[in-house]
């Protein structure tokens, strides 16, 4: 049923106001305009003259619903990396490209999410880290368990991370996102060049053709190349293709997600080949 048109209080109409003047202003800022769109959104502050919010993003800003909720998006990713490991997306496109991995950054505890911060910072120096660098961080550190064995700091002995103290389990922890990252970016990028090496061999062309090709020239017994089908935030389907090491089930490249299929297994053929 279509919600029916509501009259806003005076405080909300000037919260309206005060929102819509940061989405006009803010077309380059895209943390900004898509927290204001989120709180038009949550406290429903289009309704007295539009139905829906969709309705809303369509008529006020000639944009779909599903490209606002981009922009939310990106915004809730920003507000995420920021307060935990300090990390501000260069753009909207980077922050959405690392949406999941800000999630799982999220969910870490306190110590892994110091951990993350302190290989970004010394892996890249002044630089920007890449999206593959907090893409693989975040799986690291995501992926050590408490009863994990690592080398005791002082020592060097093999310990159960759960038997060490705090200032112990957390240079323990620093020391594993650091490794397996540094690990698992030097598989990413082997498996990129000796991708592109066997795709520049190929003479096949079609998309389809290339998947196939792929997979008998280039996938061990132990890889899969895999198209997963979900929904985004805004209810429509998406798919991303990737490669998957099904021993270690450690993700060994992607291609950034699509609306349909064709365009992601053509994302993965260029990330392979660049």
């Amino acid at each position: 049923m279509t919600p029916a048109l509501e009259a806003i209080t005076p405080d909300e109409r000037q919260a309206l106001n005060q929102l819509e003047a940061v989405v006009r202003q803010g077309w380059q800022g895209f943390i900004d305009v898509g927290e204001a769109l989120l709180t038009i959104r949550d406290q429903r502050l289009y309704r007295e003259g539009h139905r829906t919010f969709g309705d809303y993003c369509e008529q006020v800003w000639g944009w779909s619903r599903q490209r606002a909720q981009q922009l939310i998006d990106a915004a809730e990713t920003s507000s995420t990396l920021v307060t935990t490991i300090g990390l501000y997306p260069e753009n909207e496109r980077q922050a959405r490209e690392l949406k999941e991995a800000a999630h799982v950054i999220g969910e870490l505890d306190p110590e892994k999410q110091i951990a993350v911060a302190k290989y970004l910072q010394t892996a890249t120096g002044s630089e920007r880290p890449s999206t593959s660098q907090v893409r693989a961080a975040a799986e690291v550190a995501a992926a050590i368990d408490a009863h994990a064995t690592v080398q005791h700091p002082d020592t060097g002995q093999e310990v159960k991370l759960h038997t060490l103290t705090g200032e112990q389990r957390a240079a323990a922890i620093a020391e594993n996102v650091t490794t397996g990252t540094y690990e698992r970016l030097q598989r990413q990028q082997q498996h990129i060049q000796d991708s592109r090496m066997q795709a520049n061999s190929s003479g096949k062309g079609g998309w389809t053709d290339w998947v196939l090709t792929y997979a008998q020239q280039h996938l061990t017994a132990n890889q899969e190349l895999r198209l997963v089908l979900k929904q985004d935030a805004s209810g429509n389907p998406t798919v991303q293709a990737l490669v998957v090491d099904t021993e270690s089930r450690q993700t060994i490249a992607f291609g950034d997600s699509a609306p349909y299929l064709k365009k992601a297994v053509l994302n993965l053929a260029e990330e392979v080949k660049a």
